[in-house]
């Protein structure tokens, strides 16, 4: 068996902002662990809140977990998972949570208008005449299909337009 990987990434953190009146500090600190069963972390932290000698001290800590599985060639499913509790003097909350995530890559297609995307469609277009053609050849009852798919023109964007209807499309 080969050594398992393990990255550990302790940060600390330490921000001023101001919003009008109001400032705000930020201080914390922080632990992420990368591992092939997933991420971790832990955090601290503290916010300090001040307006006009008025202050509001918030204390926070926090656990995440994430996991990104592979299910297909250009197929995966993240996972996410957190935990976390906030206090001040006027109260205090907890926060439970998740999310999945299905992500998909599309590596065909690509902008309308393309060379090959022109391509596609006038390969259908071909194909689009050809079945009109053994229509007309077929029965009188076919001929008046034939006449429809004569009408019809593939256009720019993959959609079509039929000759004589001003057709805008979807909006």
């Amino acid at each position: 068996m080969g050594k398992k990987k393990v990255d550990v990434s302790p940060y600390i953190i330490k921000q001023s902002s101001q919003d009008g009146n109001t400032k705000i500090d930020d201080k914390g600190v922080g632990l992420d662990i990368y591992s092939k069963y997933g991420n971790f972390g832990i955090s601290k932290n503290k916010n300090t809140q001040s307006s006009g000698g008025n202050s509001l001290k918030t204390k926070s800590k926090n656990i995440t977990y994430n996991k990104n599985i592979k299910v297909g060639k250009s197929t995966s499913v993240n996972f996410e998972a957190n935990y976390g509790q906030s206090k001040n003097r006027f109260n205090k909350n907890t926060t439970k949570g998740g999310k999945v995530t299905l992500v998909k890559q599309f590596s065909k297609g690509g902008p309308l208008g393309t060379a090959s995307h022109m391509q596609e469609m006038k390969k259908a277009s071909i194909k689009t005449k050809k079945v009109a053609k053994a229509l007309h050849k077929a029965s009188g009852l076919h001929k008046a299909q034939a006449k429809t798919l004569e009408t019809i023109k593939l256009v720019r964007g993959g959609g079509i337009a039929i000759r004589g209807l001003n057709f805008q499309g979807v909006k």
